[in-house]
């Protein structure tokens, strides 16, 4: 998940809670585009007559641009012999455009049914996103007040700029001593806080940050001026989370939680249809749990626009229990 900082700016006084989290690096999505996979491995003979069913859930880690992956199984169901045939088909992975230095990983799932001749499936593979290390969050320097916007009686003259909004601001730093590449991705304030804002980040500074290294981070500036953000999330269970979300059939899915570790918790942080969700384990990171998760990162929420604007950033935490998740 992207690093979040939420910074509230209410009747126009900025407020010191401001909660940072990891960042993960995902820059792997654009590099699979160019994944050659082979043809579905052939169903084992044995395995067949006796109609045996199998699914595997394969960790595949890229680090040559020509040589096979390193891989391990993360979850698998299944005779040896489907085992091997699942192993078989990951080694003929390759990732040709991948760069020097560069590492990839990603999640492959391959399934085997023992019906009529034999039916395996193996979807596209997820990306893993990596997380980088924690010292870049640890070091990551901010002015130590708030930033400083335009006083409202500045802005009678334009009583439609008197509003509450959000300003989501996603920042690249690449070098010590320089600002951020700062990139405004979502925007509900008027013209001069978010000038105010932008001039605020333009601070910020990561002096730990090596040659070659790079740190991302996105913040999200909420203003007010009536103090009417009275709307707040509570904790629930993933059914119930999910009789929230809008148009939830419009993504067929078929997710077995027995195979994720279950019981576990998450961390949902609302950004749909603005950003991207965050959603992130509680306890340790699971890669069975990602397709899950990034299902989740896309669901948008049944909420009206005031409700939105008021929880955008908002986090909550969601218990997924053991059984099943079929949609559509």
């Amino acid at each position: 998940m992207r690093s979040m900082l939420t910074a509230w700016v209410l009747g126009l006084c900025a407020l010191g809670a401001q909660a940072q989290t990891a960042t993960d690096d995902r820059s792997g999505e654009a590099t699979l585009a160019c994944l050659v996979r082979p043809a579905a491995p052939s169903y084992p003979a044995n395995s067949l007559a006796l109609r045996a069913n199998g699914f595997y859930r394969v960790e595949v880690t890229f680090t040559d641009a020509t040589r096979a992956p390193e891989f391990k199984v993360a979850f698998g169901s299944g005779s040896q012999e489907l085992l091997l045939a699942a192993e078989h088909y990951v080694r003929q992975l390759r990732l040709p455009c991948l760069a020097a230095g560069q590492k990839v990983t990603l999640l492959q799932e391959i399934s085997f049914r023992g019906i009529g001749d034999g039916d395996i499936a193996t979807p596209a593979p997820l990306n893993l996103p990596m997380t980088p290390s924690a010292r870049f969050a640890a070091c990551l320097r901010t002015p130590p007040e708030g930033p400083k916007l335009s006083e409202a009686a500045q802005l009678q003259t334009f009583q439609r700029e008197l509003k509450n909004g959000n300003l989501v601001v996603e920042m690249s730093f690449t070098a010590p001593d320089q600002p951020p590449q700062a990139k405004v991705v979502y925007d509900t304030v008027n013209r001069r806080h978010r000038n105010d804002m932008l001039r605020y980040v333009e601070q910020y500074r990561v002096p730990c940050l090596g040659v070659g290294e790079r740190y991302d981070i996105r913040q999200t500036f909420q203003v007010g001026f009536d103090n009417n953000r009275r709307f707040a999330f509570k904790d629930v269970g993933i059914a119930k989370f999910l009789s929230t979300v809008k148009n939830l059939e419009a993504r067929p899915v078929d997710f077995d939680l027995d195979t994720m570790g279950c019981p576990f918790r998450l961390r949902f942080e609302l950004g749909r249809p603005a950003v991207r969700n965050g959603v992130t384990e509680v306890d340790a990171r699971n890669p069975n749990r990602r397709g899950l998760i990034a299902w989740m990162e896309e669901l948008e929420l049944t909420l009206t626009p005031e409700e939105f604007e008021s929880l955008l950033g908002a986090q909550r935490f969601i218990d997924v229990p053991c059984g099943t998740i079929k949609l559509g």
